[in-house]
Protein backbone atom coordinates (compact mmCIF):
# COMPACT_ATOMS: atom_id res chain seq x y z
CA UNK A 1 0.00 0.00 0.00
CA UNK A 2 1.49 3.30 -0.71
CA UNK A 3 1.49 6.45 1.67
CA UNK A 4 -0.64 8.52 -0.47
CA UNK A 5 -3.59 5.58 0.14
CA UNK A 6 -2.31 5.05 3.86
CA UNK A 7 -3.15 8.86 3.90
CA UNK A 8 -6.68 8.35 2.84
CA UNK A 9 -7.35 5.51 4.58
CA UNK A 10 -6.72 7.10 7.63
CA UNK A 11 -8.42 10.37 6.48
CA UNK A 12 -5.27 12.38 6.64
CA UNK A 13 -4.90 14.88 3.66
CA UNK A 14 -3.01 13.49 0.93
CA UNK A 15 0.16 15.75 1.17
CA UNK A 16 2.07 16.07 -2.15
CA UNK A 17 5.46 18.10 -3.00
CA UNK A 18 -5.60 40.09 11.41
CA UNK A 19 -6.96 38.82 8.40
CA UNK A 20 -10.35 40.95 6.58
CA UNK A 21 -12.63 39.86 4.23
CA UNK A 22 -12.03 39.00 0.62
CA UNK A 23 -12.25 41.36 -2.05
CA UNK A 24 -12.89 40.65 -5.25
CA UNK A 25 -10.69 41.52 -8.34
CA UNK A 26 -10.32 40.21 -11.87
CA UNK A 27 -6.90 38.87 -12.85
CA UNK A 28 -5.41 40.55 -16.26
CA UNK A 29 -3.60 38.04 -18.36
CA UNK A 30 -3.52 35.23 -16.29
CA UNK A 31 -4.64 32.42 -19.12
CA UNK A 32 -8.55 32.72 -17.59
CA UNK A 33 -8.31 32.89 -13.78
CA UNK A 34 -10.16 35.14 -11.31
CA UNK A 35 -8.68 36.24 -8.18
CA UNK A 36 -9.88 37.10 -4.64
CA UNK A 37 -7.48 38.87 -3.15
CA UNK A 38 -7.23 39.24 0.93
CA UNK A 39 -4.26 40.91 3.35
CA UNK A 40 -2.17 37.91 2.79
CA UNK A 41 -3.61 35.81 -0.09
CA UNK A 42 -4.15 35.63 -3.53
CA UNK A 43 -6.95 33.31 -4.42
CA UNK A 44 -6.89 32.07 -7.99
CA UNK A 45 -9.96 30.47 -9.25
CA UNK A 46 -11.73 29.51 -12.43
CA UNK A 47 -15.12 31.25 -12.27
CA UNK A 48 -16.11 30.55 -8.54
CA UNK A 49 -15.72 33.23 -6.73
CA UNK A 50 -17.80 32.59 -3.99
CA UNK A 51 -15.71 29.16 -2.75
CA UNK A 52 -12.60 31.43 -3.74
CA UNK A 53 -13.87 33.85 -1.58
CA UNK A 54 -14.30 31.27 1.84
CA UNK A 55 -10.69 29.74 0.81
CA UNK A 56 -9.35 33.31 1.55
CA UNK A 57 -11.57 34.16 4.50
CA UNK A 58 -10.26 30.56 6.12
CA UNK A 59 -6.67 31.32 5.32
CA UNK A 60 -6.86 34.40 7.02
CA UNK A 61 -8.24 32.78 9.86
CA UNK A 62 -5.38 29.83 9.55
CA UNK A 63 -2.96 32.46 9.17
CA UNK A 64 -3.86 34.21 12.73
CA UNK A 65 -4.46 30.87 14.78
CA UNK A 66 -1.18 29.48 13.17
CA UNK A 67 1.27 32.30 13.62
CA UNK A 68 -0.18 33.04 17.48
CA UNK A 69 0.59 28.94 18.09
CA UNK A 70 4.53 29.93 17.20
CA UNK A 71 4.39 32.85 18.90
CA UNK A 72 4.72 35.39 15.97
CA UNK A 73 1.60 36.65 16.13
CA UNK A 74 3.04 40.50 16.78
CA UNK A 75 5.46 39.81 13.55
CA UNK A 76 4.82 42.39 10.82
CA UNK A 77 4.78 42.76 6.92
CA UNK A 78 4.70 38.83 6.48
CA UNK A 79 2.95 37.53 3.34
CA UNK A 80 1.94 40.78 2.64
CA UNK A 81 1.43 42.74 -0.96
CA UNK A 82 3.55 41.35 -3.62
CA UNK A 83 4.83 38.85 -0.73
CA UNK A 84 1.11 37.17 -0.28
CA UNK A 85 0.96 32.95 -0.44
CA UNK A 86 -0.89 32.51 -4.22
CA UNK A 87 -3.63 29.83 -3.32
CA UNK A 88 -4.88 28.10 -6.79
CA UNK A 89 -8.33 25.95 -6.82
CA UNK A 90 -8.36 24.20 -9.56
CA UNK A 91 -12.36 22.54 -10.87
CA UNK A 92 -11.72 19.52 -11.18
CA UNK A 93 -8.94 17.01 -10.00
CA UNK A 94 -8.19 15.74 -13.21
CA UNK A 95 -7.09 19.78 -14.40
CA UNK A 96 -5.05 19.93 -10.84
CA UNK A 97 -2.95 16.30 -11.71
CA UNK A 98 -2.41 17.50 -15.49
CA UNK A 99 -1.29 21.23 -14.37
CA UNK A 100 0.87 19.96 -11.79
CA UNK A 101 1.83 16.23 -12.58
CA UNK A 102 0.91 15.45 -9.96
CA UNK A 103 0.30 11.62 -9.64
CA UNK A 104 -2.82 9.51 -8.48
CA UNK A 105 -3.41 9.80 -5.16
CA UNK A 106 -2.77 13.49 -4.55
CA UNK A 107 -5.13 15.72 -4.06
CA UNK A 108 -3.33 19.15 -3.55
CA UNK A 109 0.43 20.33 -2.49
CA UNK A 110 1.96 23.53 -1.60
CA UNK A 111 5.30 24.91 -2.34
CA UNK A 112 7.10 26.77 0.07
CA UNK A 113 9.74 28.20 -2.38
CA UNK A 114 6.76 29.82 -4.25
CA UNK A 115 4.51 30.44 -1.73
CA UNK A 116 1.92 28.86 -3.17
CA UNK A 117 -0.71 26.51 -2.34
CA UNK A 118 -2.76 24.30 -4.49
CA UNK A 119 -5.61 22.17 -4.32
CA UNK A 120 -8.86 21.36 -6.06
CA UNK A 121 -12.82 22.45 -6.14
CA UNK A 122 -14.10 18.86 -5.86
CA UNK A 123 -12.58 18.60 -2.52
CA UNK A 124 -14.83 21.15 -1.01
CA UNK A 125 -15.24 21.83 2.69
CA UNK A 126 -12.23 19.21 3.14
CA UNK A 127 -10.12 21.40 1.37
CA UNK A 128 -10.93 24.48 3.83
CA UNK A 129 -11.26 22.17 7.00
CA UNK A 130 -8.10 19.60 6.69
CA UNK A 131 -5.81 20.36 3.39
CA UNK A 132 -5.61 24.11 3.83
CA UNK A 133 -4.77 24.51 7.64
CA UNK A 134 -2.08 21.46 7.36
CA UNK A 135 -0.57 23.01 4.04
CA UNK A 136 -0.21 26.37 5.49
CA UNK A 137 1.13 25.23 8.79
CA UNK A 138 4.15 23.62 6.72
CA UNK A 139 4.63 26.98 4.45
CA UNK A 140 4.31 28.95 7.71
CA UNK A 141 6.97 26.29 9.90
CA UNK A 142 9.09 26.64 6.22
CA UNK A 143 9.22 31.04 6.59
CA UNK A 144 9.53 31.31 10.13
CA UNK A 145 11.32 28.99 11.52
CA UNK A 146 12.52 27.02 8.26
CA UNK A 147 11.62 23.23 8.31
CA UNK A 148 15.25 21.96 6.72
CA UNK A 149 16.32 20.91 10.54
CA UNK A 150 12.77 20.22 11.80
CA UNK A 151 12.20 16.73 12.81
CA UNK A 152 9.55 15.33 10.24
CA UNK A 153 7.52 14.48 13.68
CA UNK A 154 7.46 18.07 14.83
CA UNK A 155 7.26 19.38 11.01
CA UNK A 156 3.81 16.88 10.72
CA UNK A 157 2.65 17.03 14.20
CA UNK A 158 1.73 20.58 13.95
CA UNK A 159 0.76 20.62 10.33
CA UNK A 160 -1.79 17.73 11.80
CA UNK A 161 -2.61 19.61 15.61
CA UNK A 162 -3.54 22.42 13.24
CA UNK A 163 -5.56 20.41 10.81
CA UNK A 164 -7.70 18.92 13.46
CA UNK A 165 -8.69 21.94 14.74
CA UNK A 166 -5.98 22.42 17.49
CA UNK A 167 -7.18 18.87 19.23
CA UNK A 168 -5.00 15.76 19.99
CA UNK A 169 -5.76 12.29 20.46
CA UNK A 170 -4.30 9.19 21.67
CA UNK A 171 -2.68 6.53 19.51
CA UNK A 172 -5.04 3.70 18.58
CA UNK A 173 -5.59 1.27 21.12
CA UNK A 174 -4.73 3.70 24.37
CA UNK A 175 -2.34 1.29 25.81
CA UNK A 176 1.24 3.03 27.02
CA UNK A 177 2.77 0.01 24.59
CA UNK A 178 1.18 0.99 21.68
CA UNK A 179 3.27 4.28 21.80
CA UNK A 180 6.31 4.86 20.31
CA UNK A 181 9.37 6.23 22.18
CA UNK A 182 9.92 9.81 21.19
CA UNK A 183 13.84 8.55 19.87
CA UNK A 184 11.65 6.19 17.75
CA UNK A 185 9.70 8.87 16.35
CA UNK A 186 12.25 10.83 15.91
CA UNK A 187 14.73 7.83 13.73
CA UNK A 188 11.31 6.85 11.77
CA UNK A 189 10.88 7.72 8.05
CA UNK A 190 6.89 7.29 7.51
CA UNK A 191 7.21 7.64 4.07
CA UNK A 192 8.70 4.18 4.16
CA UNK A 193 5.74 2.83 6.14
CA UNK A 194 3.31 0.01 4.83
CA UNK A 195 1.48 -0.50 7.85
CA UNK A 196 -1.20 1.70 8.17
CA UNK A 197 -1.80 1.21 11.92
CA UNK A 198 1.74 2.57 11.94
CA UNK A 199 1.19 5.77 10.18
CA UNK A 200 -1.84 6.36 12.06
CA UNK A 201 -0.26 5.69 15.32
CA UNK A 202 2.67 8.30 14.35
CA UNK A 203 1.01 10.87 12.74
CA UNK A 204 -1.60 10.91 16.12
CA UNK A 205 1.50 11.09 18.01
CA UNK A 206 3.07 13.67 16.69
CA UNK A 207 0.23 15.78 16.92
CA UNK A 208 -0.21 15.13 20.06
CA UNK A 209 3.09 15.82 21.35
CA UNK A 210 3.31 19.01 19.39
CA UNK A 211 -0.47 20.05 21.14
CA UNK A 212 1.47 19.20 24.22
CA UNK A 213 4.48 21.62 24.36
CA UNK A 214 2.18 24.21 22.91
CA UNK A 215 -1.10 23.80 25.26
CA UNK A 216 1.46 23.36 28.63
CA UNK A 217 3.84 25.80 27.79
CA UNK A 218 2.91 28.31 25.43
CA UNK A 219 3.76 29.42 21.32
CA UNK A 220 6.08 31.62 22.35
CA UNK A 221 7.98 28.72 23.96
CA UNK A 222 7.32 26.33 21.13
CA UNK A 223 8.59 29.22 18.38
CA UNK A 224 11.92 29.27 20.25
CA UNK A 225 12.33 25.70 20.34
CA UNK A 226 11.58 25.64 16.38
CA UNK A 227 14.15 28.94 16.22
CA UNK A 228 16.85 26.72 18.19
CA UNK A 229 16.44 23.54 15.73
CA UNK A 230 16.70 26.18 12.89
CA UNK A 231 19.79 27.98 14.22
CA UNK A 232 21.54 24.35 14.57
CA UNK A 233 20.83 23.05 18.06
CA UNK A 234 20.47 19.31 18.18
CA UNK A 235 16.69 18.15 19.59
CA UNK A 236 17.80 17.62 22.85
CA UNK A 237 19.64 20.96 22.95
CA UNK A 238 16.65 23.17 21.74
CA UNK A 239 14.63 21.43 23.54
CA UNK A 240 16.80 22.40 26.71
CA UNK A 241 17.10 26.01 25.79
CA UNK A 242 13.58 26.49 25.75
CA UNK A 243 11.85 23.81 27.76
CA UNK A 244 14.66 24.14 30.87
CA UNK A 245 11.93 22.63 33.20
CA UNK A 246 12.11 19.37 31.48
CA UNK A 247 15.15 17.48 32.46
CA UNK A 248 16.24 14.78 30.36
CA UNK A 249 15.85 16.31 26.81
CA UNK A 250 13.84 13.47 24.79
CA UNK A 251 12.83 11.41 28.03
CA UNK A 252 12.28 14.60 29.81
CA UNK A 253 9.35 15.51 27.05
CA UNK A 254 8.37 11.81 26.81
CA UNK A 255 7.95 11.20 30.23
CA UNK A 256 6.13 15.00 30.48
CA UNK A 257 3.75 14.27 27.43
CA UNK A 258 3.03 10.33 29.08
CA UNK A 259 1.24 11.85 32.33
CA UNK A 260 -0.63 14.60 30.87
CA UNK A 261 -1.87 11.62 28.25
CA UNK A 262 -2.84 9.14 31.41
CA UNK A 263 -3.62 12.44 33.20
CA UNK A 264 -6.73 13.56 30.46
CA UNK A 265 -8.27 9.93 30.41
CA UNK A 266 -8.54 10.49 26.84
Amino acid sequence: MTLGRIARAIGLAALWGAGTLATVARAAGTDGWDTVKSQHFVVMHVADEAFATKVADKAEACYQTIAEDLGYSRRAGFWLWDNRVHILIYPTVEAFRIANNAPAWAGARANARKHELAGCRTSGDGFLSTVLPHEMSHLILADFVGSERLPEWLNEGFAVWEQNGRKTGRPPGGAAATWFTLEQLTTMDVRQETDTVRVQRYYTQAASVVGFLIGAYGGDRFGRFCRELRDGKTLPEALGFAYPDLAGGLNGLEGAWRDSINGSGG
